[in-house]
């Protein structure tokens, strides 16, 4: 077969996978090469939690919902922090990447869509996933990407990592060069390129660099190596959303291993349960009420403690009297990892003896904790908590630290409202195009967790490159490259009077 190819895919996930099936339809000359030894990328290891709104689920349930009102909802939990010209091409092309996977027998949940469920909610029903989470994604665009296989429109290499992005003498895309797990190298030749390949969190150096802190949780797919932002960077893309580094409130780790895998996830919501406890960070001083209801306002002051940790604090009397603090560990298995001195549990009869096992500030946890039982006793918390059920002050006291992690890239390559990679002169690269995890977390939700804006948008790009950037002769009418006949010239970027983008 020959290395010629009219479209190079780099990843065989969320966004690749989408952009070869549609390519499909306008080419028989498509390479997907991705490092893993299978496809699917993050969507194996991801909760597959996807947001649309007007779509035929939402018209089967009687949610009156649009595009307009969902990109409003995007700017308000982002605080305005999302790149809008992005996130309005995501949201109005959403309906039909949802409809498209149902139209190939993807199945929510019964009672989906929702407004909300862990990060901030919508203000209308429009969050959903299945019951397999991010596989039930997987085996649904499966289908159409193996048949795209099967009938040679698609050349799948898997176990092949693209070492860079070639170039000619003036700079324009010439293809790629791989290496393969027997490590012999190729080249493939193509004018255009969609980076697809993910994110960094599986890269330590380069998730440091752009966070400023270790990768403390081991929980992320391992082909995240950054290679995106490697390809990108050696022909002077820029990368953007630094600013916008986030992380959920706080798990409980196996060990004190950098990184290390999740043992528990903390019930912190106060919808699903009211804390007891009180939250204190290494200098045992609370930094936020307890049972604020908002889970933005909680993920964000945890990026100002120290390590990203906090301590939850509580005595004999709440452990005895309060729902477990997590599903699936009673209070029980609590009280018998702290007496067995398990990574991360700690008890002792006194405040200061507890703060020296835990490692927080032992003098300043006793004035905590007295401070706080005042504020039980007559109802006037500093932090204006509400909920403060019992006093902490019946020994055995019990500590548990909780560390903040992410599993997904803030940082990715800038990109215009066409998707093509920008470099430091603030110039599209020319047939180089970027979707996915690629393009970061931070310009879809800016420095909040906005639910369904990572899977989503991913394959709604994915699936709108594949449209689109195979060019179409537009005296003849006909694909230059063997695509469907009737179709209009591509023009990106063209939006219509309704907000919706009609070209792309």
């Amino acid at each position: 077969m020959s290395n010629s190819f009219n479209l190079i895919i780099i990843g065989a996930g969320t966004a690749g996978i989408p952009a070869a099936i549609f390519a499909s339809g306008r080419t028989n000359r498509i390479l997907v090469v991705d490092a893993a030894p299978k496809i699917g990328g993050t969507l194996h290891l991801s909760s597959g939690q996807m947001s649309a709104a007007g779509t035929k689920l939402q018209e089967r349930k009687g949610i009156k919902d649009s595009p307009k009102l969902h990109l409003e909802d995007i700017i308000r939990i982002s605080k305005g922090t999302a790149n809008y010209e992005l996130a309005k091409l995501a949201v109005y092309n959403a309906s039909d990447t949802l409809d498209w996977l149902e139209d190939l027998g993807f199945t929510p949940l019964k009672d989906h869509p929702v407004k909300g469920q862990a990060h901030e909610p919508y203000s209308v029903n429009r969050y959903v996933w299945a019951n397999e989470l991010g596989l039930s994604i997987l085996k649904t665009i499966n289908q159409p990407f193996e048949k795209a296989i099967n009938d040679e429109k698609v050349d799948l290499q898997l176990n092949t990592r693209v070492t860079k992005i070639l170039t000619s003498s003036s700079a324009d895309i010439e293809g790629v060069e791989v290496i393969n797990a027997s490590g012999d190298t190729k080249k493939f030749f193509s004018s255009k390129i969609i980076i697809a390949s993910g994110g960094y969190v599986a890269n330590a150096k380069m998730y440091s660099r752009f966070s400023g802190h270790p990768a403390y949780g081991k929980h992320s797919y391992p082909y995240c190596l950054g290679d995106s932002i490697s390809l990108g960077e050696n022909l002077n893309a820029q990368t953007w959303g630094k600013e916008n580094y986030l992380t959920s409130f706080g798990v409980i780790m196996n060990s004190y291993d950098v990184p290390s895998t999740v043992r528990l996830r903390q019930i912190h919501w106060p919808e699903r349960r009211m804390p007891w406890e009180i939250y204190v960070n290494k200098e045992g001083k609370r930094f936020i009420r307890e049972d604020e209801p908002s889970v933005d306002k909680r993920e964000h002051s945890i990026l100002n403690q120290a390590d990203l940790r906090h301590w939850i604090i509580f005595d004999t009397e709440i452990l005895e009297n309060s729902p477990s603090i997590f599903k699936d560990f009673s209070k029980e298995d609590t009280k018998q990892a702290a007496k067995n001195n398990e990574p991360m549990f700690y008890m002792a009869d006194d405040i200061v003896s507890l703060s020296a096992k835990a490692g927080i500030n032992g003098e300043n946890l006793k004035v905590t904790i007295e401070d706080y039982n005042r504020a039980q006793s007559d109802g006037k918390d500093i932090f204006k908590r509400i909920h403060m059920p019992k006093k902490i002050e019946k020994p055995p006291y019990y500590a548990i630290r909780s560390q903040a992690m992410s599993v997904s890239s803030s940082v990715g390559l800038r990109v215009n409202s066409s998707l093509e990679v920008i470099n430091n002169n603030m110039e599209p690269i020319k047939g180089l195009y970027a979707a996915g995890e690629a393009i970061g977390q931070g310009a879809l939700m800016g420095s909040s967790f906005c639910g369904g804006m990572l899977v989503t948008p991913a394959l709604t790009f994915g699936r709108l490159l594949g449209e689109k950037i195979i060019p179409l002769n537009p005296i003849s009418n006909t694909s230059e490259v063997n695509g469907p006949e009737g179709l209009e010239p591509t023009r990106f970027g063209d939006w219509e009077k309704n907000g919706r983008c009609s070209d792309f």
